[in-house]
């Protein structure tokens, strides 16, 4: 049987969704017959975090436009004797789907996110839609982590679109009680407290001023409330700001490796997105028995089912984001329906199914 090399190129900078997917990929392929590679082209975390199980090897790009590396990587690919690339995100896109069409092997993107809402500029986003387009006709084949995003893709001219959702593998189960007094006590949260907590990157498109707004408005009705935020990224001195401006208690931790160890923490989850390709932490909310609260954007929907699962509103309503907050923490019994249907529904998003998927498309493009 024919073993093939699987080449990802990914940007690296930071440890977000796309890096927790690709890592979770790599290290799950079947060996016996894919090899996995990984490139980053940002200098970062995620390098070190791949090296021990995975050949990993960094291109710095000097800047998102930088043609400068293809050939070197060109080469590089030649000595690894590569058989298929695979890239996540525009730097990646930009040099893995040039590369592969000048070396004549094929290649699949995975789409993870709405590339209108990635940005901090509107001219960085036209620069990355711009580019998209261009590079849009070489690829082999296209991967997205949601419906959302295959309509999406496709209403740029996408083609050979197959949506393949992110699979979650189960947390490790601590002792409930246990962990949510150990990271109360560890980051001097009190323990009567009413938590709503929230994880992911720092970043507009994360909608936490929303969330900020939202409480604001709840604290008057809960004077124990007490917002928890998990991640890093640009806006956190502006969040910070805000948080303080709104005089409310608050935890910012930065960038936690086991984010998921803060969940009991929580009495409520809230995912306030503006653009969301999936949001694969509403799977890990779903695990460890927090009822939640998101956005319904992107491809949201497709994982929490609206008044099953969980409760969804308008992006950016902080106002009514407020409301569905009440409404399941005034309520015990409905908390309890949805935290024992998301205890079942995130079963049906398996790492098994989408690394098989996965390997399915590389088998179809390869042959």
């Amino acid at each position: 049987m024919e073993k093939y090399k699987i080449l990802h190129i990914i940007g690296g900078g930071e440890i977000g969704g796309a890096e927790q997917h690709v890592l979770t990929l790599l290290e799950n392929l079947d060996r016996s017959r894919f090899s996995p590679y990984l490139i980053c082209l940002t200098p970062g975390p995620f390098a070190a975090l791949a090296e021990p199980t995975i050949q990993t090897q960094t291109f710095a790009m000097r800047h998102p436009l930088d043609l400068s590396l293809l050939p070197g990587l060109m080469r590089w690919i030649r000595r690894q004797d590569i058989d298929l690339i695979h890239t996540h995100g525009s730097r990646a896109n930009l040099l893995g789907r040039v590369g592969a069409k000048l070396l004549r092997l094929p290649n699949v993107t995975t789409v993870h996110s709405s590339l209108a809402h990635d940005y901090l500029s509107p001219r960085s986003a036209r620069l990355a839609l711009g580019l998209d387009r261009i590079t849009l006709p070489l690829t082999t084949g296209i991967i997205t982590v949601s419906q959302y995003l295959s309509d999406e893709v496709a209403s740029r001219g996408g083609k050979h679109i197959k949506t393949i959702y992110n699979g979650q593998a189960p947390v490790p189960q601590a002792d409930y009680s246990f962990s949510r007094n150990q990271f109360r006590k560890q980051w001097g949260i009190p323990d009567d407290a009413l938590v709503l907590g929230t994880i992911g990157r720092l970043h507009p498109t994360k909608g936490q001023i929303v969330l900020i707004q939202a409480a604001h408005q709840l604290i008057e009705k809960f004077p124990k409330l007490h917002l928890l935020m998990i991640g890093d990224g640009p806006i956190r001195s502006v969040l910070e700001s805000e948080l303080k401006k709104a005089s409310l208690p608050y935890t910012l931790t930065g960038y936690l490796p086991k984010a998921y160890e803060a969940l009991p923490t929580m009495d409520l989850f809230v995912l306030p997105s503006i653009s969301e390709g999936m949001g694969l932490v509403l799977l890990e909310a779903m695990q460890m028995g927090v009822p939640i609260v998101a956005s319904a954007v992107g491809g949201i929907p497709e994982v929490v089912r609206s008044e099953q699962d969980g409760l969804l509103v308008t992006p950016g309503n902080a106002a009514e984001l407020a409301q569905a907050c009440t409404s399941i923490l005034e309520n015990s019994g409905r908390a309890k329906s949805l935290v024992s249907s998301g205890n079942r529904r995130w079963l049906e998003f398996s790492i098994e199914g989408m690394v098989r998927a996965t390997e399915e498309v590389y088998k179809s493009l390869l042959s």
